[in-house]
């Protein structure tokens, strides 16, 4: 081009101008494009990772539970009870324990969130009990006026999973060691 248009240097310009403004131009393109990839990845790891942060585990025949551990937001109370509700229906759940021993904050949202989760899963037949309420966040839910009164809680895991086996139908008791004389 340099020497096809040597003796006309304002238009080489303008050629060498447009090269540069096509240059540019696929440098973004490919920018945005490897932007785009990479935001499309880390979404669907942070989906992933929601997924795994969640988890429902079969306790006992007819008990699920979903231990909950970190902050909740609505898209991860979303996909609590998303899977808490699959997980009842695949093993035939009739209790469902939400342990928020791990959750370090409930606040009027989250505290929304779990009682539509408990309603839910009512609906399909199976009852929730909401462990792991520490004084803490006992006293910021009265703070902030949300009620339990329609739902079972208990202080632990070991009390709510208790509770759930007496419910359907099993006891626990400590068995007494003999001595032997």
């Amino acid at each position: 081009m340099q020497d096809s248009l040597k003796n006309d240097p304002e238009h080489l310009g303008k050629e060498l101008w447009n090269i540069n403004a096509l240059l540019d131009k696929l440098g973004l393109l490919t920018t945005e494009t490897y932007i785009k990839s990479k935001e499309e990845i880390i979404r669907r790891q942070q989906e992933e990772m929601l997924e795994l942060s969640t988890p429902v585990v079969k306790i006992w025949e007819q008990i699920v539970a979903v231990p909950l551990i970190g902050t909740l937001d609505s898209a991860r109370t979303q996909t609590v009870m998303e899977n808490l509700l699959q997980e009842i229906v695949n093993v035939s759940a009739t209790v469902a324990i939400i342990d928020i021993t791990g959750v370090p904050t409930v606040d009027t949202l989250v505290a929304q969130h779990l009682i539509k989760t408990v309603s839910a899963a009512r609906l399909m037949g199976t009852e929730c009990i909401i462990s792991g309420i520490r004084p803490q966040i006992a006293q910021t839910m009265i703070h902030l006026g949300v009620s339990f009164q329609d739902i079972t809680t208990k202080a632990t895991l070991a009390e709510a999973i208790k509770y759930g086996l007496s419910r359907i139908g099993y006891r626990i008791s400590r068995i007494e060691s003999s001595k032997q004389q």
